[in-house]
């Protein structure tokens, strides 16, 4: 008789904080397995800053909307105060380059209103070590990096085969 192998996998979880939309926790996230959600009420700034220290998040998802958060400011705070956590940006339209430089590239990802059913998923993606970014938006990074890296550049870039 064969041994059979049984292999469990541990089920890891997924401290999230979302700052400011509550909906999110009560319909979009209420049945994930894997995620402990907590809410943050945008009150004041440190207050905020505060209660999402407390959490400890591994995600942290912020309502961009929410006229009382200043997003590249909140986004900017908490990779000091909690770096391990990634920044999630709720939006309602498509997201550019100029708001992920704004952020000082700390936010990993982008949630526009459409997109808003596949939260979960981009939460894992993103707590997995990767980005939610448009293809793009993508590009568009891309570009600027190459067009700074060759104004930069002291000399010419070598192509690899040439």
């Amino acid at each position: 008789m064969g041994a059979s192998i049984c292999t469990i996998e541990t089920i890891r979880m997924i401290d999230v904080v979302i700052v400011g939309e509550e909906d999110i926790s009560s319909t979009v996230l209420a049945y994930e397995t894997d995620m402990h959600v907590s809410l943050v009420q945008t009150v004041d700034f440190d207050t905020i800053i505060s209660h999402i220290a407390m959490h400890r998040p591994s995600i942290i998802v912020v309502d961009g909307d929410d006229e009382q958060i200043d997003v590249d400011i909140l986004s900017y705070v908490c990779s000091l105060r909690c770096p391990e956590a990634q920044i999630i940006v709720l939006i309602e339209g498509a997201p550019d380059f100029q708001m992920l430089q704004s952020s000082g590239f700390k936010v990993r990802g982008y949630i526009s209103r459409e997109q808003r059913p596949m939260l979960a998923k981009a939460i894992r993606v993103i707590h997995d070590g990767e980005a939610w970014l448009p293809r793009k938006l993508v590009a568009e990074m891309l570009d600027y990096f190459s067009t700074e890296l060759a104004m930069n550049s002291p000399r010419k870039l070598k192509l690899v085969n040439s």
